[in-house]
């Protein structure tokens, strides 16, 4: 027991520790093409994740790959988006973010 209350007490002080400068986290900008029905993707995908997150997919992913992941989204994390809208969502990554086809 009294390992346990030690090992809880030496992280705990590693947890309060002092700097001696201001630290500064970078600031990502990450762009979304805002046309095209993309009120319906930030309504959507803005609910879990960033769009940083849908950008740091890869570029020029073909329909198949993002027909996939919205499926994923769907069946497997249960992501409330209709089939309309995930029509609109794949429609929308692959126009702005994939090579089209």
């Amino acid at each position: 027991m009294k390992k346990i209350i030690l090992s809880a007490a030496i992280a705990a002080t590693g947890a309060f520790a002092q700097v001696d400068k201001p630290i500064e986290m970078p600031y990502y900008d990450y762009p979304m093409v805002q046309k095209d029905h993309y009120e319906v993707v930030a309504a959507n995908c803005l609910t879990c994740h960033s769009f940083g997150y849908v950008l740091n997919q890869g570029k020029h992913r073909n329909r198949s790959y993002w027909t996939g992941t919205v499926r994923k989204m769907v069946d497997e994390f249960k992501a409330p988006i209709s089939k309309e809208d995930s029509q609109i969502i794949i429609n929308y990554l692959v126009k702005n973010y994939g090579d089209g086809k």
